[in-house]
């Protein structure tokens, strides 16, 4: 019986003392346990710490990992030398943060069109750059005003993805603006002794700023008589609403009816239209002259009525038409442009519209604006943009209304010398009619800094010499499928296939 109990005595002491054994030569073995294949994720610095649970006191690189640029995914293969031990391990810098980026809020109207999703963010950032933006849900329609949250998913070129909620306030707007102070006119004389506005007032439930316009298609200005006049009103919903008042026209005893011009040409009086245009110039000078450009171009587009005219076109005759009747063709709104901006003191240059356009020919304008030439128009009359074209290149104004000759003009910006007429050139987007610039200034951002070598041990260039004690190597990585590492400053390591590759 005390031989039994010697001998269970005894193999619980030799299981008590193996399970201690084991556990000793675990912990000890745990520490100097190395990772041969980790992931860094991009723009993260390589430390040691990613390659052990807990890190031996004696670790350390012994290739220079300072010359890595984790900010390009790659894989590149390095050495780490712990204790007598060293090792070959697996460096993966891989991107899988999504982009970052603010939602920009947007107010439109029931009937407009959707702006593009790249229009609803802003900000946008990704180590490895942005690939798309796109409406997550696909472009929405909206049936109703309102208030909503629009998804627009972002995503990088590895294919991270983040979702931004843009919020949408959508206005249903179906009332036209209501017209005040409109009386009837008379006319005796050059048409510039006429201020067709006085006492005029336009006011809307939803936009602060109607246009006004005169619609005298039917008044025959070389004749005597009573015409019926219109105002009309537009809001930025498209809503007209009218005012109708009586214009007469008369002629002094010693004046022909025929001094007044051909209603439908560019001719319809003798004023100065320098006078107009100073008078009118004074009220559009901005802070710089993109400022004052864009107050030109709203003006002419906001103020003039499209209508065609024949008959032998002069560019004071056109001018003086614009300012007085407010109406007229492409030759008119450029005239009108060019005089305001030549008093601007802002340089400006004619652009004509080859080959012409169902035999038509289109006039606008190249300004210069921040040291580099755009392509400016304030015409409208095209039902598919009822905006204006702005600051444009010329692959922005690209459509079938501003096809051009570009080697008869300076470099325009973007870097365009010549511009040759498309055969199937793009449809021009309709653009949403409210000035609502997109932020498109690009944050500063931080990168992590590259780590730098422990100043305990001795690590040499990319390139190393053999010296007597250990050898530091050079980190050898295979590019991703995506995109190859950026060069640097330094020589650029030598890629290396992928050791898992194929396995």
């Amino acid at each position: 019986m005390e031989t039994e109990k010697r001998k269970r005595l005894l193999c619980i002491c030799i299981f008590v003392v193996t399970i201690c054994t084991v556990g000793i030569l675990v912990a000890c073995g745990g520490k100097d346990q190395i990772k041969t294949d980790v992931i860094i994720e991009a723009g993260s610095p390589i430390t040691l710490e990613a390659f052990f649970d807990t890190v031996p006191d004696n670790a350390v690189f012994l290739t220079d990992v300072s010359v890595i640029d984790t900010n390009v995914p790659a894989v590149y293969q390095i050495k780490i030398g712990y204790g007598k031990k060293e090792a070959d391990v697996i460096v993966r810098i891989e991107d899988h943060t999504g982009p970052t980026g603010q939602a920009v809020p947007m107010t439109l109207y029931l009937n407009w069109k959707m702006p593009a999703a790249s229009d609803c963010v802003a900000y946008l950032y990704d180590l490895s750059g942005i690939a798309k933006v796109e409406y997550q849900e696909g472009e929405p329609v909206f049936t109703a005003g309102g208030e909503y949250n629009v998804p627009v998913l972002v995503t990088d070129v590895y294919g991270n993805s983040t979702v931004i909620q843009v919020p949408f306030t959508v206005i249903d707007d179906h009332t036209a603006p209501v017209i005040a102070g409109a009386h009837d006119l008379e006319l005796e004389g050059n048409p510039d002794g006429l201020d067709f506005f006085t006492g005029v007032t336009v006011t809307d439930d939803y936009d602060p700023e109607p246009v006004i316009k005169i619609d005298d298609s039917l008044v025959d200005y070389t004749a005597a008589g009573t015409y019926t006049l219109t105002y009309k009103a537009v809001d930025k919903a498209g809503n007209i609403g009218t005012a109708m008042v009586n214009l007469t026209i008369k002629f002094p005893a010693d004046a022909s009816p025929s001094s007044g011009g051909n209603d439908g040409d560019y001719y319809v009086g003798d004023g100065d239209p320098y006078a107009l245009a100073r008078k009118v110039m004074a009220n559009l000078y901005g802070s710089n002259d993109v400022e004052t450009a864009r107050n030109i171009f709203n003006w002419v587009h906001n103020t003039l009525w499209f209508r065609l005219l024949s008959g032998t076109r002069t560019y004071e005759n056109a001018a003086y038409r614009g300012f007085t009747r407010h109406n007229g063709d492409c030759y008119v709104y450029y005239a009108c442009c060019k005089m305001l901006l030549d008093i601007a003191g802002i340089e400006n240059m004619r652009v004509d519209r080859y080959p012409r356009y169902n035999g038509n020919i289109h006039y606008w304008l190249l300004v210069k604006l921040n040291g580099e030439w755009y392509h400016c128009d304030a015409t409208e009359g095209y039902n598919d943009h009822p905006g204006i074209w702005f600051m444009c290149t010329d692959d922005q104004i690209n459509d079938r209304y501003h096809q051009f000759n570009g080697s008869l003009y300076p470099m325009r910006a973007g870097g365009s010398k010549d511009y040759l007429p498309s055969p199937t050139p793009t449809e021009t987007p309709t653009p949403t009619p409210i000035e609502s610039p997109t932020p498109s200034v690009d944050p500063s951002v931080s990168v992590s800094p590259t780590p730098t070598p422990s100043t305990t041990q001795a690590v040499d260039s990319p390139t190393p010499t053999p010296v007597t004690t250990q050898a530091v190597d050079s980190p050898t990585p295979t590019p991703t499928d995506t995109v190859a590492p950026t060069p640097t400053d330094t020589e650029a390591p030598t890629p290396t296939d992928d050791p898992n590759a194929g396995t």
